[in-house]
């Protein structure tokens, strides 16, 4: 299909770029290139075509990039632009981004541009600047030692191991380390419901953003000196991310990278501390004695290395789990008492709090130039929002391309990690969960077993969390558990502990609470804790984290459901879902999960009986819980994650069975949650109304729900980006010989001329639709002869609209004359267009 790109001229960046030299302009090419390649991918031809037009690149210049992929085109014209002598081509490149930019497939150049313009006159300084300064011949000897030690410190990543005698697994961090989606933003959270699931969901939502070019990708090594952020060599990062998607990872690779000269080469000296360690300083300290402590062989060079703050860059790692608040003042109208407050941490030896110091840094009193990176869970970054940061971004996990790297880096044997990945694909519930590393480190260690062990070949691999998780332990206690360890006791009372962390908000647990529930002090650790928890080797004592929130979620789930008494159990089921805050949903999908006799199956011989009173207050409080949620679509969506987690066939027919209408409209709605609705649907007999309006279901999610929408009679399915893959999975449901369909919504669904072959013949094997609203989408008249096929023979069809569609008046014509021939066999007939 011939594109079309509409030439808007807008001036103001152009007036920008006209005030650089050739050799200026070159440096911002530069500065900008793997973002223009980047953002260029799916244009690249178009853009050459212009400069071809222009004649800055000859006739077989531009044959070969028009004769590659995008990806490589983009790569290409960058690179032939930059080959130039002068900047005749940058500058017309520079001048056609301008020209295209309200054109849609150019949303990132535009948001370039944007930036660009919204810099100004700083621009300059920016390019001109630079970094690279030698290091002072005093200092080449502890910098290459800090390196070197830095070096050796992140070299490895060390995960615990669930099979085998080892405690641990270690990889070289070089060939374990999986690339990271980071896209630049600023969105803080408030916590109303449970972190990994809201989002979860908004992951599914920015992944599908960049892989549609609308959100740029920020790679490791462009947080600092990049175009990203407000400006490149003076920069503030903030780093955010759920828990477990990899930010303390990021940060050892950063480490890692620098240490061995690979990047950010403008830092002479990096500073490295966990937030977590810092919470232990309950008096006033100073950022040197901070620095000291971690690296005490800096102290005779400490001195000089800091007459040079431009050249430093100190990381802080976790700022959620710091338990002091960090207030900035407002920037517009700061008091005196801020000021003053401030002042109180000038320099190195100033003693201050720990506050006050990450906040002098920020603020530029203290090291004024040096760089500052903190990484923190989404939910802790309004404490920032005041705070001058210059670039914010956030951690979005892997990518489908990056969960298949890690499955074939995760064992040696290609075969078997082909095998559990084509099982996890299979698995909508697993393969979403592994968008973040340590739900994937989690699938991996569990499925490895079954698929090694040729004991196991013949037992069902999990299929719900709360299975995956008792696969898990059961593992962990089967492999690592003292033989003095009694399991039951060991469980229960890990699991007392973790419940109080998810009522409390606690993550991290000292002797304080291994005391408090029983259990052996942290330097006595039974083998099955050391499996479970991180050891924290804080800056006065030692501290333990559980390996993964879950995790802790799980084991609290565990406890309260086998040692709660049958009454006080339904109390605590409806004290905890009516707490707003969503600290308890995944504690309450495994609570469900608990329910079901073949996950607990796994972990009869280690915790004994399931108590049976237990299961059926669990039955009846889901069931209680679907009545009162029918009008509120979080609250029914999270129901029917319960019941997916129970696997209770009965318990499912009896909810779901006599279900005429659900209506999920404006629910952003990932692949997981299009999976868990179809697996509900799959009991109710017929569904009236099905109504999922703009709920950015892509393909993905049609997969799942494909095999329930031929018991629908009303579809809408607007407002959504089917494209043509999610078209072929609606007409496998269409085919199907007991097709109630009768409306289908599809208006405004990204579909092209690519998918209406298959949607005629669907629909004409398929006699039951009567209305099909098919506007506002790409249809060309290349469609026109297969729809007017498609109204032809589907004889039950009244209404079919298509307007707004990109019909020339040639093709609308040849629409309209149709009806117009048709009104003497089929007066109900009416086509819109």
């Amino acid at each position: 299909m011939e594109c079309c790109y509409y030439l808007v001229f807008l001036p103001a960046a152009a007036g920008v770029l006209d005030g650089f030299s050739d050799l200026q302009l070159r440096r911002l090419t530069k500065l900008y290139r793997q973002r223009l390649e980047d953002a260029t991918a799916d244009v690249a031809h178009a853009v050459a075509f212009s400069l071809y037009a222009k004649t800055v690149i000859a006739n077989v210049e531009y044959e070969e990039i028009a004769g590659i992929d995008s990806d490589k085109a983009s790569q290409l014209l960058l690179q032939m632009v930059l080959s130039k002598e002068d900047a005749k081509a940058a500058r017309a490149m520079w001048q056609s981004f301008t020209d295209f930019r309200e054109n849609n497939a150019f949303l990132k150049v535009k948001k370039i541009l944007q930036e660009i313009e919204d810099k100004g006159d700083s621009l300059h300084k920016e390019i001109n600047w630079a970094p690279d300064e030698v290091i002072h011949d005093c200092l080449v000897a502890i910098h290459r030692q800090h390196q070197e030690i830095l070096r050796k410190r992140n070299a490895t990543l060390a995960l615990t191991s669930i099979h085998g005698c080892k405690l641990e697994k270690t990889f070289p961090l070089d060939k374990h380390f999986t690339e990271l989606l980071i896209i630049p933003s600023l969105r803080y959270q408030e916590q109303v419901q449970h972190e990994l699931l809201a989002r979860g969901r908004e992951h599914a939502e920015w992944r599908k953003q960049v892989l549609r070019r609308s959100l740029e990708k920020v790679r490791h090594h462009e947080i600092f000196g990049s175009s990203f952020g407000k400006c490149t060599h003076c920069l503030y990062a903030v780093i955010s991310g759920v828990a477990g998607i990899g930010k303390t990872t990021l940060v050892q690779k950063i480490v890692h990278d620098w240490a061995e000269r690979k990047i950010y080469g403008q830092f002479h000296f990096l500073f490295q501390f966990k937030f977590r360690e810092l919470n232990n300083y309950q008096e006033r300290t100073s950022l040197k004695q901070i620095i000291l402590h971690s690296y005490p062989y800096l102290e005779k060079d400490l001195k000089k290395i800091m007459e040079n703050p431009n050249r430093i860059l100190l990381i802080f790692d976790g700022l959620d789990e710091f338990q002091e608040p960090i207030i900035f003042p407002d920037i517009q109208t700061k008091s005196s008492n801020s000021e003053t407050k401030g002042t109180s941490c000038l320099y190195l030896e100033s003693w201050c709090s720990i506050p006050d110091i990450i906040r002098a840094l920020f603020q530029g009193q203290l090291l004024l130039g040096c760089s500052v990176l903190v990484t923190t869970r989404p939910t802790a970054l309004e404490s920032l929002q005041k705070a001058p940061v210059h670039l914010y971004a956030e951690i979005l996990g892997f990518s489908e391309a990056q969960i298949k790297d890690y499955f074939l880096k995760f064992n040696s044997d290609t075969k078997v990690s082909l095998e559990m990945l084509a099982y996890v694909e299979d698995n909508a519930i697993l393969y979403t969960m592994c968008y973040n590393p340590s739900y994937c480190w989690v699938i991996c260690s569990s499925l490895e077993a079954t698929f090694t062990s040729p004991r196991l070949r013949d037992w069902s691999p999990p299929k719900t969390i709360t299975q995956l998780y008792a696969n898990y332990i059961h593992n962990i206690l089967k492999n690592h558990a003292r033989e003095a360890e009694e399991p039951r006791e060991l469980l229960l009372k890990t699991g007392d502990m973790a419940y109080m962390g998810v009522a409390e908000r606690v993550i991290v647990f000292s002797d304080y609470h291994f005391h408090r529930y029983g259990l052996q002090p942290s330097n006595f650790l039974s083998g099955f804790l050391m499996q479970i928890l991180q050891k924290e080797n804080s800056l006065k004592d030692v501290v333990y984290s559980f390996f993964h929130l879950t995790v802790q979620e799980f084991l609290a789930a565990l406890a309260k459901f086998f040692q709660t008494p049958s009454p006080k159990l339904s109390q605590l089921l409806d004290e905890t879902s009516t707490t707003k805050d969503g600290r308890y949903e995944i504690f309450l999908q495994f609570i469900a999960g608990l329910s079901c006799p073949a996950t607990t199956g796994q972990l009869k011989d280690l915790i004994g009986e399931v108590p049976q009173e237990n299961v059926y207050k669990v039955v009846d409080w889901i069931k209680q819980r679907f009545e009162s949620a029918q009008r509120h679509k979080i609250q029914l969506l999270n129901t029917l994650y319960y019941l997916f987690e129970a696997q209770n066939k009965a318990l499912v027919q009896e909810t779901m069975g006599q279900v005429r209408q659900v209506d999920f409209s404006f629910q952003i709605m990932s692949p997981v949650d299009c999976y868990v609705l179809a697996v509900a649907l799959g009991h109710c007999q017929q569904l009236q109304n099905l109504h999922l309006f703009n709920c950015s279901i892509e393909s993905w999610g049609m997969k799942s729900l494909k095999n329930v929408l031929h018991k629908c009679v009303n579809v809408r399915l607007a407002q959504n980006r089917l494209g043509d893959q999610g078209v072929k999975f609606l007409c496998e449901a269409l085919r199907k010989p007991d097709c109630q369909m009768q409306t289908l919504e599809l208006w405004m669904a990204n579909l092209t001329d690519g998918c209406v072959e298959d949607l005629c013949s669907a629909l004409c094997t398929n006699v039951s639709v009567t209305d099909l609203n098919l506007k506002d989408n790409a249809f060309t008249d290349r469609s026109v002869p297969t729809l007017l096929q498609l109204v032809e023979k589907c004889s039950s069809l009244r209404t079919i609209n298509l307007c707004n569609n990109l019909f020339n008046e040639s093709g609308r014509q040849k629409l309209e004359v149709f009806e117009g021939k048709m009104k003497h066999t089929r007066p109900e007939l009416k086509i819109k267009v």
